[in-house]
C-alpha cells in the first residue's frame, strides 16, 4: 500500500477536525515532502486568480512579505536621513547663534532654520519684564497672558503638543494654521522669555518626543541672549 493510501485510510479512521489538522501540519512543516502527491493535489481559492497551488500561494505570500520588509527599510531609511537633516540644521543654527550681535540676527537665524529647513512656519520670541523697550512683538500685552502660558509648564522647561486657539492667539500672528506648538522657557529658572515654534502638523510636537535637540537651543539662547539683549540696551 502507496504512502498516501495508508494515510487516506489513517485518516478515515480517525477524528480530526481543521484545528487539530493545522496544529500536526505547524509541528511537521516537513510533511508534504514525505507526501509530495498530496502536495500537487491541494488548492487554495483566491478571488482573483481562482484556484493556485499552495506552492504557488506560499511563493505569493513570501513576495508580499519581502515587498513589505523592502517599505518598511525603505521608510526606515528616509527617517533616518529625515533626522541627520534635523540634527544637521540644529547643528548649523548653534553655531550661527553663538556669533550672533543683535536681536535682529538671533531672529533671522531662527526663522531662517525653522521656516525653511524644518517647514514650520510661525516663530515668536516673547520677553518677561525686559528692562528695555522692546517691538510690541517680542512682548505679552498683559501679565495674565503670561501667567496663562506658564501654566503649560510644570517639571520641564519645554512644552510640546496641542493648545486652545485662544492662548495660539496670544503667540503668533496666523494663529489659525497652528495645530501644535513648542513652548521653550528662556533662562536659567525661565526667568528672561519663551520661544514658540509652531506647525501645521497636530502630531508634529508631542508630548511624547524627545527634545534634547530643543533644550540644548534653549541653553545656547540662554547664552547668546543676554548678550544681545545688552547690546540693544547700550545703543543710543
Amino acid at each position: 500500500m502507496s504512502k498516501d493510501k495508508s494515510l487516506a485510510t489513517e485518516l478515515d479512521t480517525t477524528q480530526l477536525d481543521a484545528e487539530m489538522v493545522a496544529d500536526f501540519l505547524r509541528a511537521n512543516p516537513d510533511f508534504f515532502e514525505q507526501y509530495p502527491k498530496v502536495l500537487m493535489r491541494m488548492n487554495l481559492r483566491h478571488q482573483q486568480d481562482g484556484s493556485v497551488s499552495l506552492v504557488e500561494r506560499q511563493q505569493r505570500v513570501l513576495r508580499d512579505k519581502v515587498a513589505a520588509l523592502e517599505d518598511e527599510i525603505t521608510a526606515l531609511m528616509a527617517h533616518a536621513k529625515r533626522n541627520e537633516q534635523v540634527f544637521k540644521g540644529y547643528s548649523e543654527l548653534y553655531r550661527k547663534l553663538l556669533k550672533c550681535d543683535t536681536l535682529d540676527a538671533v531672529i533671522g537665524h531662527l526663522e531662517t532654520t525653522f521656516r525653511e529647513q524644518f517647514s514650520l512656519p510661525e516663530l515668536s520670541l516673547k520677553f518677561f519684564d525686559s528692562p528695555l523697550t522692546l517691538p510690541e512683538q517680542f512682548t505679552f500685552t498683559a501679565d495674565t497672558h503670561r501667567q496663562l502660558l506658564s501654566r503649560r509648564f510644570k517639571d520641564e522647561r519645554v512644552f510640546l503638543g496641542r493648545l486652545p486657539k485662544e492662548e495660539i492667539k496670544l503667540l503668533f500672528h496666523q494663529e489659525e494654521h497652528i495645530k501644535s506648538v513648542a513652548l521653550v522657557l528662556l533662562g536659567e529658572k525661565g526667568e528672561v522669555g519663551m520661544l514658540a515654534v509652531g506647525s501645521k502638523d497636530p502630531l508634529h510636537f508631542d508630548p511624547m518626543m524627545d527634545y534634547l535637540l530643543i533644550t540644548q537651543l534653549q541653553d545656547v539662547l540662554a547664552v547668546v541672549l543676554p548678550k544681545v539683549l545688552g547690546a540693544h540696551r547700550s545703543e543710543p
